[in-house]
């Protein structure tokens, strides 16, 4: 698999006048390219012929892209429209004869298509780029697909299945110099954009931030014409984290752990707790049921169910074998069902199979049902599936309904040795494994018992007053809140932690300010890219004043232990609080109304960004974040009407499970009339295609002598 990168464009012309900044910027995105996104770039393609340009870009049939290439193409220059097609003009281009010496964008799309592109993402910088990204090359692309449609030699290799384009500016509208080149680059390598957990970086939210640096003067509009599964990972975030941190964890030691490049051992104590998962994980026979931690809020069952998984991957990797444990964590606060069946989909590949499922009881909107609903999947999916094992935290009465049962409860105190070592480990590395205070390993023992007594047994307050006696230098006289006589609240312990990490008054608001936004965000929490996490808490929490990008940045640092960052059901990275008690503190403290001024801050902040981008109908710049689930966007142009697959490498085990899903859940599968499940030995490789004439067609390729599983599934329309 290689993802190429071809920078082509015209600044000196025989009859047009000259652009001198075009050279530069196919140099700009050469480097942006191969630098930040990891593409093979080609030798720049600069003042060609629009003949010239067609022999280079096409190619020859020995030059032909692989099945699983992905190809961008960035074009600057001129541009046209001409009797309803829109041209790329060339170093030769005549306006008396575009379509003899000019580039037709709809071509340029023939082009790479023959040869063999089956992920494209059109870049075209130029005049009324608008008119080269709409209807005219939506309809080549349902011209193209007819005609591989119709050449079954050559159907496999050779069908575009993932296809954007991403223009400079809209119809009938200037681009100006190299603007968008400039505002494309800084959108790439502002760290906000994307985030440290997003896989890539959406078009839609490249596009917001261009938007914002050019300003009035033009504006950037994408589409997507063609989609295998969600938009394609054109642009893969270069900010990500190189290590896989469970989602869950503080902003604080999410960043030690991907720095430390491994996730630490900052677990203490539950000794009995692990005795009995680890029993019940690894047990021949699975129970049949899913398996519950359960406890009062605070009591650490969060943290217990991601030692669970550190314990086990650590145990798998030392098995020296390939043979390992299938293992997935997937938290579903604020979350709907969907969001779980869609991570397990992703994910199910082998047997045994452990899947891990934190904040059942947070799942959902307020009032709605989903912790029931995701309960009683989780019971009769255990049920079903003989390979799988499911362990969640819930309470005890939830667990109870659907007969599960609280395997382990963290409502039994710990020993108090235990929450001692606890405290000396919080005193001096109060932001996770590797982090450090000014406090000693001594003056640490020495206070820890006190910290224990004012805490009541309870890990989350524990968390909260060392994390405020971590923030001062330890001979600092601890203040009226640490005396054993006036046990505080996790109100105050809350608010006296914060107030510690910050330098001044100043600083303490605008924290105060930015998280009571979260506290009150629906969904999973709000992005940070292009500043709506403070454009949003200014319109409707601090209207008088404008909340900046590097005050986020800031409140990052100081209320990192407090935060939690994970992905939206688009894909980017959101913000929301570590623990929903701390989102509780926040809420009861804000001013009456405060729920309601943040939802319309929202909708006001997504109509006002729709209308400054004017995108494509079907595809807004800012998908609407108050919607408690997933937004599903269906395929536009070609994919409409086509007879779907999805082709899942699972175990013959695994089948009746899996189909369970589709007549389970039925809303999941919508526009997916036959669903293939195909179980092959594992180093398999398993293709699948979808016939525009309505029939399927599978390639495999597997091992002499392996088997194969095959279960179609078919659903009414």
């Amino acid at each position: 698999m290689t993802n190429w990168f071809f920078a082509a464009g015209s600044g000196a012309y025989d009859e047009l006048p000259p652009l001198h900044g075009v050279s530069s910027d196919l140099k700009r995105m050469n480097g942006l390219f191969e630098e930040q996104l990891d593409y093979r770039v080609a030798p720049e393609l600069l003042d060609r012929s629009a003949d010239a340009l067609r022999r280079e870009l096409g190619g020859g049939p020995q030059e032909s892209f692989g099945a699983d290439d992905t190809v961008v193409v960035y074009y600057g220059g001129h541009g046209d429209r001409c009797g309803g097609r829109h041209y790329l003009q060339c170093a030769d281009t005549m306006e008396a004869a575009p379509a003899a010496t000019a580039l037709a964008t709809e071509d340029l799309v023939r082009l790479l298509a023959e040869r063999g592109a089956r992920r494209l993402l059109l870049i075209i910088d130029t005049c009324k780029a608008a008119d080269g990204g709409a209807e005219a090359v939506r309809n080549v692309a349902r011209t193209v697909l007819g005609e591989f449609g119709q050449r079954p030699e050559s159907y496999v290799d050779q069908q575009l299945v993932s296809f954007s384009v991403l223009c400079a500016s809209r119809a009938y509208e200037a681009a100006h110099g190299s603007a968008f080149a400039e505002a494309l680059e800084a959108a790439v390598r502002d760290e906000a954009c994307g985030g440290p957990r997003a896989k890539k970086l959406l078009l839609e939210t490249l596009v917001d931030h261009v938007n914002g640096r050019l300003g009035n003067r033009q504006h950037a509009t994408h589409a997507t014409f063609l989609s295998e599964g969600g938009e394609h990972a054109f642009f893969p975030n270069p900010h990500r984290l190189k290590n896989d941190v469970p989602e869950g964890v503080s902003l604080a030691e999410q960043r030690l752990q991907a720095e430390n490049g491994h996730a630490g051992t900052g677990f203490v104590g539950r000794a009995d707790a692990l005795a009995t998962l680890d029993a019940l994980v690894c047990a021949t026979d699975p129970p049949g049921r899913w398996l519950t931690i359960a406890g009062a809020s605070g009591t650490g069952k969060s943290a217990l169910l991601r030692e669970v998984l550190r314990r086990v991957e650590e145990r798998e990797a030392g098995t020296g074998t390939d043979a390992r444990m299938t293992t997935l964590l997937v938290d579903v606060r604020h979350r709907d069902l969907d969001h779980l069946v869609t991570r397990l989909m992703e994910t199910a590949r082998t047997e045994p199979f452990l899947l891990l499922v934190d904040g059942v009881e947070e799942a959902g909107q307020e009032g709605d049902d989903q912790p029931r609903e995701i309960a009683r999947f989780l019971n009769e999916l255990a049920g079903r599936w003989t390979g799988l094992r499911v362990v969640a935290t819930a309470s005890k009465q939830l667990a109870g309904e659907t007969g599960a049962g609280a395997d382990v409860d963290l409502d039994q105190r710990d020993p108090e040795d235990d929450l001692v070592t606890l405290a000396e480990r919080l005193l001096t590395e109060p932001d996770g494994p590797g982090s450090r205070s000014d406090w000693s390993a001594e003056r640490a023992h020495e206070e820890a018992p006190r910290v224990v007594r004012m805490a009541r047994g309870s890990r989350l307050l524990l968390r909260l007053i060392t994390l405020r006696m971590a923030a001062a230098p330890p001979d600092v006289e601890t203040g009226q809140m640490d005396r054993d006589d006036d046990p505080p609240t996790v109100r105050r312990a809350f608010w006296g932690a914060l107030r510690a990490r910050c330098r001044d008054y100043d600083e303490y608001r605008t924290a105060c300010v930015l998280l009571t936004g979260l506290a009150f965000a629906p969904g999973a929490g709000l992005p940070r890219a292009r500043g709506l996490w403070p454009s949003v808490v200014s319109r409707a929490l601090d209207p008088g004043t404008r909340l900046t990008d590097q005050e986020v940045r800031r409140v990052l640092e100081i209320a990192a232990p407090l935060l939690a960052e994970g992905l939206d059901a688009r894909g980017r990275s959101v913000y929301r609080l570590h623990h929903e008690e701390y989102a509780q503190v926040l809420r009861e403290t804000a001013r009456a109304g405060t729920a309601e001024r943040v939802k319309e801050a929202l909708i006001d902040e997504r109509v006002e960004r729709e209308k400054e981008g004017e995108s494509l109908p079907g595809y807004p710049i800012l998908p609407d974040p108050t919607e408690p689930g997933p937004k599903r966007r269906p395929d536009a142009g070609p994919g409409e009407g086509l007879t779907q697959m999805i082709v899942n490498a699972v175990s013959a085990r695994a089948h009746e499970a899996l189909s369970w899903f589709i007549d389970r859940y039925p809303s999941h599968w919508r526009g997916f009339p036959e669903v293939y499940f195909i179980g092959a030995p594992r180093g398999t490789v398993l293709k699948g295609q979808a016939n525009l004439q309505g029939g399927q067609e599978v390639t495999v390729h597997a091992p002499k002598g392996g088997s194969l599983y095959i279960r179609r599934v078919t659903r009414s329309r």
